[in-house]
């Protein structure tokens, strides 16, 4: 599955749209989220932003190998960087 078709599941599974979630994330702009999952392309940040608000967590973890769940690495956090699409800063 890819990023598109991830959160376009997981958007719909929570009941939101992407203008109900660009609002719920406080963005200006309700395209600000459908823009960028239409596209299909966004940076990590938002990718991260957008799972911790839908209550979802990024999971990197080996395919090959030993000892893969200590090796596993969760992402849950960006860095609170003003982005083009008018999202406000964070306190």
């Amino acid at each position: 599955m890819n990023i598109k078709e991830t959160l376009t599941k997981l958007i719909k599974d929570n009941n939101l749209s992407h203008a109900s979630l660009a609002k719920k994330m406080g963005y200006k702009s309700p395209s600000s989220i459908g823009n960028v999952v239409i596209r299909n392309e966004m940076k990590a940040g938002m990718l991260i932003d957008i799972c911790n608000e839908l209550g979802y967590e990024i999971v990197i973890k080996p395919k090959y190998g030993d000892n893969k769940a200590e090796r596993t690495i969760i992402l849950d956090e960006s860095t609170d960087v003003i982005d083009n699409r008018g999202k406000f800063e964070r306190g």
